[in-house]
């Protein structure tokens, strides 16, 4: 299957009075068309970081920014910064944001925002643009009237809603969800989730699906990448993760979280995530894990394949 987005050692550290804080080391995957990549891990492992790499939705403190992202064979990290947001962004590359209310502004109609991807370079009119809108909401199911109202006059699930139509009005190839259902009641996920799987299927959608919710990610992903410190730790089919996970990290992630079906005994993580400003020699997870070697503390593990499917960063199968 030929892949439509690839990331090679790609990076992103920020500045802070403290040092460099390596939110995103030397990440590489690949995302085929019509699949769903989910990316888990504890908060603060660089997941919505690794969201504003593919973007270049770069802060002021960015100190390091660098790799390779070929999207449809072409490297669009050697764009220049004007042709990137012409060319890519929105237009290929789309994000449903974390919080809508704050990925919203208070100030403007619902229509002013879901249109802006179409008519910000003068590309489309607003009338073509707004006719767009009013189809995609009757597609995703948000009442027309909706689009003249403020987002505050909105509830959640309706905001939420709002901003997939925004990532979806220039009919992009990949969406990257950051944790869309976050702070919704489990009702409204629910709806949430089902239309993200139906939009998948009718539209071919390419999703990267940032969550640290492991059960909610099984409902759409089809390969699973773990995320640890900042790294890429383990990259599987979603039917082998969830069977048998590799990495330690990435077992005892999944033996954290209860299961209905089969009797299990739930299990904790030891100890806390690093510091990405001073993160430990060698394997960043060896300061908590049951396995470790002197091997892992001294050197860091690279890529190995498992197979045709899986990759791991740890010594254990080094």
């Amino acid at each position: 299957m030929r892949d439509l987005l690839v990331t090679s050692n790609l990076y992103l550290y920020y500045r802070t009075m403290r040092g460099l804080v390596k939110a995103v080391d030397d990440i590489s995957f690949s995302l085929h068309k019509g699949e769903t990549l989910a990316i888990i891990g504890e908060s603060g492992c660089g997941k919505s970081s690794l969201a504003k790499a593919i973007l270049r939705l770069l802060p002021r403190n960015t100190g390091l920014y660098k790799g390779s992202i070929f999207l449809e064979n072409e490297d669009i990290a050697k764009l220049e910064e004007s042709e990137f947001r012409k060319k890519v962004l929105w237009k290929k590359i789309a994000i449903v944001p974390q919080a809508s209310m704050n990925a919203l502004n208070p100030v403007l109609k619902i229509v002013d925002q879901v249109i802006e991807p179409l008519t910000v370079d003068g590309e489309v009119t607003r009338d073509v643009a707004e006719k767009n809108a009013v189809e995609l909401f009757k597609y995703i199911g948000i009442p027309v009237e909706f689009l003249h109202r403020y987002p505050f006059e909105l509830s959640g699930g309706m905001r939420q809603r709002v901003c997939i139509a925004m990532a979806l009005i220039a009919n992009p190839s990949i969406v990257i969800l950051d944790e869309p259902t976050s702070a919704l009641d489990v009702l409204t996920q629910a709806n949430i989730m089902n239309l993200l799987k139906q939009l998948k299927k009718e539209r071919n959608l390419s999703y990267i699906f940032i969550t640290h919710d492991i059960a909610l990610s099984s409902e759409l992903a089809d390969n699973v990448g773990v995320m640890y410190a900042g790294k890429l730790v383990e990259v599987s089919p979603a039917d082998e993760f969830f069977n048998e996970p590799k990495h330690p990290y990435a077992k005892l992630l999944l033996s954290s979280v209860p299961v209905i079906r089969k009797e299990s005994k739930l299990s904790t993580i030891p100890g806390t995530p690093p510091s990405l400003i001073n993160p430990p020699p060698g394997c960043r997870f060896h300061p908590r894990c049951p396995y470790a070697v002197e091997k892992c503390r001294k050197e860091e593990p690279p890529i190995i394949n498992i197979g045709s499917s899986i990759t791991i960063r740890c010594w254990l199968y080094g």
